[in-house]
């Protein structure tokens, strides 16, 4: 049995709702054993009643089997298949991409984070750990820096925006949900604003000025680990180019 066949009900209707609560496992299943009911919810569009509803489907009691289950099914997967030097070889391969990303986006990031006002990074979920990052790189910087990694949080930030301030949103997935209610319009008012993402089709990309799609979306899409260490590569890469155009100066 293959992981399509593992998310699908056997003997019953596979709703509308089924479908993207399906969608959204199956493209981040080694993530879900870490997220809630709520989270899984709201990126499908559906409710908690209808994941709850989906897992019964699947001949589970709700969603705590379900996760337990799935994370058994993984592991399984696995040890069947599991080459550890075959593993290193597609994350260095990955790696590698990273000297082909554009140096001079990498450069105007940089000069920007520099020459702000403020400096604001926000990151959810596993984005907020290259978030806080760049963060506290900046301050080390003497660079005045802003992190978070919840909306409510940078929400309370729009009052404190103006155009000499520069914005930096990490999501891993180009993930829209919420964004912009928080976000969307008091971005608008600012020209240097960031989206670090490995989602080249994400929508979030029209409410940025500037986006920056990683390399490596396939491998980071089935590890809970990758995500947060290859992120947090382009942001040892923009510091250093940070630190150097500050002793040019």
């Amino acid at each position: 049995m293959d992981l399509k066949e593992f998310l699908k009900p056997k003997n019953d209707v596979f709703s509308k709702s089924d479908q993207k609560i399906y969608n959204v496992v199956l493209q981040y299943p080694i993530h879900i054993r870490l997220l809630t009911i709520q989270k899984i919810a709201s990126d499908s569009g559906t409710s908690v009643a209808s994941v709850q509803r989906y897992c019964k489907k699947l001949g589970y009691s709700g969603f705590k089997e379900f996760k337990f289950q799935l994370k058994e099914f993984l592991f399984q997967q696995k040890t069947t298949n599991h080459n550890p030097s075959d593993y290193l070889n597609r994350y260095l391969k990955v790696v590698n991409e990273f000297k082909e990303i554009d140096k001079n986006i990498i450069s105007s990031l940089a000069n920007d984070l520099l020459n702000a006002r403020l400096n604001y990074a926000v990151g959810l979920y596993y984005s907020a750990l290259p978030a806080k990052q760049l963060s506290m790189g900046l301050r080390d910087l003497g660079k005045p820096s802003l992190y978070t990694n919840d909306y409510i949080t940078a929400s309370h930030w729009n009052d404190l925006m103006n155009k000499d301030d520069t914005f930096v949103f990490f999501s891993i997935s180009g993930d829209e949900a919420n964004f912009k209610n928080y976000l969307a319009e008091p971005l608008h008012k600012l020209d240097k604003t960031y989206l670090i993402t490995f989602n080249a089709d994400t929508l979030l990309k029209t409410d940025f000025n500037h986006v920056i799609v990683l390399p490596g979306k396939s491998f980071v899409y089935n590890s809970s680990i990758d995500p947060q260490s290859l992120v947090s590569l382009f942001v040892e890469m923009v510091i250093e180019y940070a630190t150097q155009d500050r002793g040019s100066n």
